[in-house]
């Protein structure tokens, strides 16, 4: 009797031991769980700051690189150039009114602009460095949160970085290595994120725009993807070449437009057809009795000028063909040129 007694008491401490495992291992568990969305969390409000520092950037790229080291306020509506704060983002509209202006892990984020080569100068090369306000640290004895910064640098897709405590003087991650500080001040403590925003990510800012003072006159060769667009004239020194070709009193979509003709010269697009440029003579036509304008179905005799067997505004049609008077079912062709 006894040794069932202590054979039941040893199943019960087996039990009580297994459970107490179980429970530590969930809460453990459920732990992780809450850390990693919270470093996902972050990560994602760290990339839409990040974002806003880009926008940034590129709106005020001629005034960033000519911005005197020395005059920190001289952009209007920010303290200092180099450092905007996510309040003057906001005011100028590069945030959400909505966007939260912190979060946790690491306090919110701040925005430390960088500038390498000549500068002030047209040469200046523009980055920046996104990072977060403190480090990612274990509440209860302030030892860095390893695993939350690795989680955190997941979220980001390989565009965040940290200080590791084995290289204090780092900050870097899989897409930059920048020293720590990067552009003086004091060191980011290790467990600080960051996101880079470096002069290859600004690529776009190497274009020419409006009063650059990089060529004010936009001398020299300009090629452009898009459409250009000018509320007044567009004059050429030299030549306009035109690389479209269309065949003539084919359907065209925007009048105004020009083309080469497939057979020579020049195309016009008017009232959805194209046309012939040159309006020289007027053109000319022919009419059938049976059939219109046109011999046989299929094959037009219209005025390649105006598209229709007429003639032009000031010219007068001229009969120069006729095959003579004749009645249906037979035909009578008269062909006729437009004279100024």
């Amino acid at each position: 009797m006894r040794a069932q007694q202590g054979f039941f008491m040893l199943e019960l401490i087996v039990a009580a031991i297994i459970a107490t495992l179980l429970a530590v291992w969930g809460t453990h568990s459920l732990v992780n769980q809450i850390n990693d969305a919270s470093a996902q969390s972050a990560a994602a409000w760290m990339l839409v700051v990040k974002k806003a520092a880009s926008a940034y950037m590129e709106r005020y790229a001629v005034e960033l690189a000519q911005a005197d080291d020395g005059l920190r306020s001289s952009l209007a509506g920010y303290a200092d150039w180099s450092a905007p704060s996510l309040p003057e983002l906001k005011a100028g509209n590069l945030l959400s009114s909505s966007f939260p202006e912190s979060i946790n892990p690491g306090k919110g984020a701040s925005i430390k602009l960088m500038r390498e080569g000549s500068c002030p100068g047209s040469s200046c090369r523009l980055s920046a460095l996104v990072h977060s306000n403190a480090p990612f640290v274990m509440h209860s004895d302030g030892r860095i949160d390893e695993q939350m910064v690795a989680q955190w640098t997941m979220a980001t897709q390989g565009w965040g970085g940290s200080v590791n405590p084995l290289r204090p003087d780092r900050i870097s991650g899989p897409a930059f290595d920048l020293p720590n500080p990067p552009a003086g001040g004091s060191p980011y403590a290790p467990g600080t994120v960051a996101l880079a925003i470096t002069a290859e990510q600004l690529g776009n800012l190497d274009f020419l725009r409006v009063r650059d003072t990089r060529n004010p006159d936009f001398q020299g060769a300009l090629t452009v993807a898009g459409e250009i667009g000018s509320q007044a004239d567009l004059r050429a020194g030299r030549y306009v070449h035109v690389g479209a070709a269309e065949a003539l009193l084919t359907n065209c979509s925007e009048n105004g437009a020009v083309a080469l003709d497939l057979d020579g010269g020049l195309l016009v697009c008017r009232n959805k057809l194209w046309r012939a440029s040159s309006r020289t003579g007027g053109g000319g036509y022919s009419t059938s009795l049976n059939n219109g304008c046109q011999h046989s179905p299929g094959h037009l005799t219209t005025n390649p000028v105006t598209g229709t067997c007429s003639c032009p505004a000031g010219s007068a049609p001229v009969l120069i063909a006729d095959t003579g008077v004749a009645e249906f079912p037979q035909d009578r062709i008269m062909g006729f040129l437009c004279v100024d």
